[in-house]
């Protein structure tokens, strides 16, 4: 067996641009005397090796001891990283740190213990061998059939003890929240880590019960904690709860403080849930809470077992796109060109709670029951009567969403997108694979809670955090005895071209009228009081 020839720097860089040349790796292997792999690796650590040459390190530099460690470790700890991930198990980065010393110390070696696995080591590791932060939480690996029939039995025992009212599922999905069904947004090869895209997402978590009669408020997580456009409002009078971190992701931290609040609201309620969640790293509780008992799904397998992912996410997203496109149709009236068509986080914290509330229970029920979640309690329904089993199959749901997909489409006919546009079902799945979650340096991600004190003193200073909504501060909001002025107009248009608006907008001067009056407390209300004064 010949003995195996090292490369110097210079070398390596010249292999490295005749690859850039497209000359294949067996000729390349010949000409340099080394083995097809030797080749192989060197062009993956093409970055580092360009970056040494670059940086004026010696040309003729040859591995050193240490180099030799050092290679073998990465070649190690990389092959380890692939035969994990090919079995769809989940890795962080701090479990990848722990193997990497662990195999360095198998090496052995007088410089073994001096190795760390440092958050730097992980990340030149990671781009090297070109690993993405990516969600694998809702992944669309082949799932094992008997992990989920075993599982489905294990499950009717998990919940028989409890009512199906308090049996909840929990899940994150990312949203691009302001996107336009361009198909250039999604044929990007972009993580969403940074640029653009990344400031334009949302995380949402959903959660809900299995009979759909408890929707939780939606969290949201924005990169922002105090959004231009929340001036003059309160941020805890949202209809969803509003977090917010440099990525826009769910971290443990951030998850624990929602089970904390959820905990608190069952206390209140004096009802203990049992809550199901797919087994992401920022969801691995390290408290027992006194009123929710947290199960996890196996691994691999939320694509089949969990509820939100049959069908409830898209649902809502299809409802929380049609809410978009009409506001791009409404704005196109008025606009005189593309820029004055603006869409806010408050727009979207709006479609996102009013997206929710489309989402019907028989759709959740359904959603459930499809996978597995089926209880000898769930005779009685939302009408309190015996279901239909016939309405309570994978053929329902799809007629849901294909219902929700259509009134999307004829939507979408009524605006052009510079480019190709996407279909309804293309636009609804384009943040389908959005990282909702960072797999490697959680602990990185400075969680920012939003303080009500906080927002309020930002405001009263004028002093806004840059934003994902550019950088038009919204105005502020008329007064109520404007509001009903605009009422007024608004019912002369009822009469004289939209006859069938008319209920609505006497549901609606009738409740502005009564905050008017209400408004005025004990004060007592004059006729004046009713009319705008110049």
């Amino acid at each position: 067996m010949a003995a195996r020839r090292d490369l110097t720097l210079a070398e390596k860089v010249e292999l490295i641009r005749k690859n850039e040349q497209n000359v294949p790796y067996r000729k390349l292997a010949g000409e340099y005397k080394i083995s097809i792999g030797s080749v192989s690796n060197i062009v993956k650590r093409k970055v580092e090796y360009i970056e040494n040459y670059e940086q004026n390190e010696n040309s003729n530099k040859k591995r050193n001891l240490r180099d030799e460690f050092s290679q073998q470790l990465d070649q190690k700890v990389y092959e380890w990283f692939v035969q994990q991930r090919s079995k769809n198990i989940p890795i962080s980065g701090p479990l990848l740190q722990e193997q990497a010393r662990q195999i360095r110390q198998q090496l052995g070696g007088s410089n073994a213990d001096d190795f760390k696995a440092s958050n730097g080591w992980l990340e030149k590791f990671r781009k090297r061998h070109g690993i993405q932060y990516r969600t694998i939480n809702g992944e669309s690996a082949s799932v094992d059939p008997a992990t989920v029939d075993e599982w489905k039995k294990r499950l009717v025992v998990m919940i028989d003890k409890y009512n199906p009212n308090d049996i909840y599922n929990a899940d994150e999905t990312g949203l691009f929240f302001k996107a336009l069904p361009n198909r250039s947004l999604v044929t990007a090869k972009d993580s969403c880590k940074g640029g653009k895209r990344s400031k334009e997402r949302f995380t949402v978590l959903l959660c809900t019960n299995m009979t759909g009669t408890d929707k939780l408020k939606p969290l949201m997580i924005g990169k922002s904690a105090n959004p231009r456009c929340f001036k003059n409002l309160n941020v805890k009078n949202l209809p969803i709860t509003w977090r917010s971190n440099r990525s826009s992701w769910m971290t443990a931290s951030l998850f624990e403080d929602w089970l904390i609040t959820v905990n608190k609201s069952m206390i209140e309620q004096k009802r203990k849930i049992l809550l199901f969640m797919d087994h992401a790293p920022c969801h691995n509780p390290d408290v027992e809470y006194s009123n929710i008992c947290v199960k996890f799904f196996p691994p691999n397998t939320t694509s089949k077992l969990q509820p939100l992912d049959q069908g409830i996410i898209k649902n809502f997203k299809c409802y929380y796109r049609q809410h978009l496109v009409k506001h791009v149709i409404s704005r196109c009236a008025l606009a005189t060109s593309p820029d004055d068509i603006i869409i806010t986080a408050l727009d979207a914290v709006t479609w996102t709670k009013n997206a929710w509330e489309s989402v019907t229970q028989l759709t959740i029920r359904n959603t459930f029951r499809m996978a597995g979640f089926v209880h000898p309690n769930t005779q009685d329904t939302i009408s309190g009567t015996i279901d239909n089993e016939n309405d309570t199959n994978e053929e329902t749901i799809i007629d849901d969403i294909t219902t929700a997909l259509k009134d999307l489409d004829t939507l979408l006919a009524h605006i052009h997108i510079d480019g190709q546009s996407l279909s309804a079902s293309e636009f609804v799945e384009m943040d389908l694979d959005t990282p909702t979650f960072n797999e490697w340096n959680e602990s990185d991600n400075d969680v920012i809670i939003v303080d009500e004190e906080y927002v309020n003193k930002k405001h009263n200073n004028n002093d806004q955090d840059d934003d994902q909504d550019d950088d038009i501060l919204t105005e502020a909001p008329p007064k109520l005895i404007d509001a009903m002025e605009m009422a007024k107009k608004l019912h002369l248009l009822a009469s004289t071209q939209y006859p069938e608006l008319h209920s609505l907008i006497s549901q609606l001067d009738s409740q502005l009228t009564q905050l008017f009056i209400d408004s005025k407390g004990a004060k007592q209300t004059k006729i004046d009081d009713f009319f705008c004064k110049n």
